[in-house]
């Protein structure tokens, strides 16, 4: 069940407005809170909006989903994403609590750093 919703929340980054409120309306609660390095928002309204500005700035990109564990009403899921020819160009980490109905209420992504660009390692 909650890698149905995490894949349609997914696919929310990338859909046209219309097919966006209507993932949302199912998959994600009226006054979730939603958080990542780069911005917190809170609604559902608001987290539209956000995705409508990724998707001006990455156009043709998509998240997948690649795996996700859950436990007590939390899930967490790993997901790419990709670009417009499929190649993985971002890696994360998303966590999240839902509500009664299973649907998202609070989301926290974390985006992992590129092998290439790791501090190294002390020693």
């Amino acid at each position: 069940m909650y890698t149905e919703i995490w894949s349609a929340y997914a696919s929310a980054w990338s859909a046209p407005e219309p097919q966006r409120h209507d993932l949302l309306d199912r998959h994600v609660c009226p006054d979730v809170a939603y958080r990542d390095p780069a911005t917190e928002v809170r609604g559902r309204d608001a987290l539209s909006t956000y995705m409508h500005s990724f998707q001006q700035g990455f156009p043709g990109h998509e998240f997948a989903i690649v795996s996700v564990e859950s436990h007590h009403g939390r899930s967490l899921a790993r997901w790419e994403l990709r670009d417009h020819a499929g190649r993985p160009v971002q890696a994360g980490i998303s966590h999240a609590v839902h509500d009664e109905q299973q649907r998202l209420a609070d989301v926290t992504g974390f985006f992992a750093v590129p092998p290439q660009a790791a501090p190294p390692a002390d020693r």
